[in-house]
């Protein structure tokens, strides 16, 4: 029995001494310290006591959203999916489709701003308002509301005013209710919704081949139009993000829809395009300022542009073709009224004249002859003043939104000096869409670098503790 009880307190001494030796060893880092010792209790190393978890600081970090916010957000997300996704689809299978759908959009947006920041819309819309861009484009629709009073057709006329007014208060109701941030799950619906319609629309126009029948003209020749301009932002988007292989997908879709448009004049009015593209992401600075220069005085000097072509274009083989019957035309009418060269017509005086015979025919379906035989001088030198701030505003968008918003406003209107829905409505509303999806995409660029790692203050300490000699006996 004493013998085998001997070893007992030895064991005991060992294990005593084998304890101390590992408590100064880790005395720095100590075992109960990493959080399992009791609630409240000390160490022997002389650290502070433990603290459990506070459980209500775990229930505040999961609390939800604000209902109104999470309402916000939804709305958002649907009148920019509006926008963004469901127009170039919508456009293939319906004609009123921007016409019905850009508002319902924008009235989504405003109305989650309001429910969100409305001090902040009231803020934005004042800016906007009181831009220099703003107060011109304000001065030109009533200019052209102002010229109903002399307008043969007042009660036509006015109808042209109001989708005037409409386009630019949406313009600016959509540009302000745009939040100070953009979520990319938003943006990517832009290009989503282009490709689809793009694919959608190859489709339709390979069946209706294969039949050897014509495609509807109401619809899906409307929709390729929209799904060309809309393609810009959808465009600068992908860059913007590095998507290389998706913006080359989509470019290669936009521009077979563009070649099945040639004989319209969209395909040159895309190639237009993606020369500014090019130019701007080349030099940014001198490119802007030379195609705002361009329009701008394409649009001021419009009535010098007939007696300059009409020597070329009768030294040509088919000199004597429809386009130089209209350069005539547009002669005659600047010699025969120079007053009205300073005032216009009123407005929608090309169709409603030609309609009643007071305008020969065929006069040029274009732009340019529109907006002064019927708004003057008065009306051209606003508009064109109205496009160089806006083209230059659009180069000095971020990144790769210069360059894709320069690219827009020269398709839009290369496509307007070609004939192609002069101030239609659904042209209007598209127009208006283009606009705040640029803006949306701005919005969006918070995100584009990573923040620096901050660089260490010392050198950190790879070496491992030393032990501790062991006790004397």
């Amino acid at each position: 029995m004493n013998a085998a009880a001997a070893p007992e307190p030895a064991a005991r001494v060992a294990g005593q001494e084998m304890r101390q030796v590992l408590r100064r060893t880790y005395s720095r880092a100590p075992f109960r310290s990493l959080g399992w010792q009791r609630p409240g209790s000390g160490n022997r190393a002389g650290h502070p006591p433990v603290t459990p978890p506070d459980p209500m600081i775990r229930n505040n970090a999961q609390a939800p959203l604000d209902p109104a916010t999470d309402a916000a957000l939804l709305l958002r997300r649907i009148g920019f999916g509006t926008l963004a996704l469901v127009l170039p689809l919508a456009a293939l299978v319906s004609r009123r489709a921007a016409v019905v759908l850009v508002p319902i959009g924008v009235a989504l947006l405003l109305i989650a701003t309001l429910i969100e920041e409305p001090r902040r819309f009231a803020t934005a819309i004042r800016e906007a308002l009181f831009s220099l861009p703003g107060m011109i484009l304000i001065g030109l629709i009533a200019w052209a509301a102002l010229s109903l009073v002399w307008s043969p057709f007042p009660a036509a006329a006015s109808e042209k005013a109001g989708n005037l007014l409409l386009a630019m208060v949406l313009g600016f109701a959509g540009y302000a209710a745009l939040p100070e941030r953009m979520r990319s799950s938003n943006l990517n619906l832009s290009p989503l919704g282009t490709a689809s319609a793009g694919i959608f629309a190859l489709g339709l126009i390979t069946i209706a081949a294969l039949r050897h029948a014509e495609t509807p003209p109401g619809a899906v020749e409307r929709g390729v139009s929209i799904i060309l301009i809309t393609a810009w932002p959808a465009l600068a988007w992908l860059l913007s993000r590095e998507r290389g292989l998706s913006a080359l997908g989509l470019a290669l879709i936009v521009a077979l829809l563009a070649l099945t448009r040639f004989e319209d004049g969209e395909a040159i009015a895309m190639l237009c395009g993606a020369v500014a593209f090019g130019a701007v992401t080349a030099n940014r600075a001198v490119a802007a300022q030379a195609i705002a220069t361009i329009i701008a005085g394409l649009m001021l000097f419009a009535p010098v542009l007939p007696f300059l072509l009409a020597p070329l274009v009768s030294a040509l083989p088919d000199g004597s073709g429809g386009f130089a019957q209209m350069l005539s035309i547009w002669a005659d009418v600047i010699r025969q009224s120079p007053v009205e060269l300073i005032t216009g017509h009123g407005l929608d005086m090309v169709v409603r004249g030609q309609m009643s015979g007071l305008l020969p025919q065929p006069a040029p379906a274009t732009l340019l002859f529109e907006t002064w035989y019927e708004l003057g001088l008065v009306g051209a030198a606003a508009a064109a003043a109205c496009l160089y701030f806006a083209i230059q505003a659009a180069g000095r968008m971020p990144g790769a939104l210069a360059a894709g918003g320069v690219a827009a406003y020269t398709t839009a209107f290369a496509l307007s000096v070609f004939g192609f829905a002069p101030l239609l409505p659904w042209w209007l509303m598209t127009l208006t869409a283009v606009v705040i999806l640029f803006g949306a995409i701005a919005r969006g660029q918070y995100r584009t670098d990573r923040p620096a790692v901050p660089l260490p203050t010392r050198a950190p300490r790879h070496t491992r503790p030393k032990a501790a000699p062991p006790p004397r006996p």
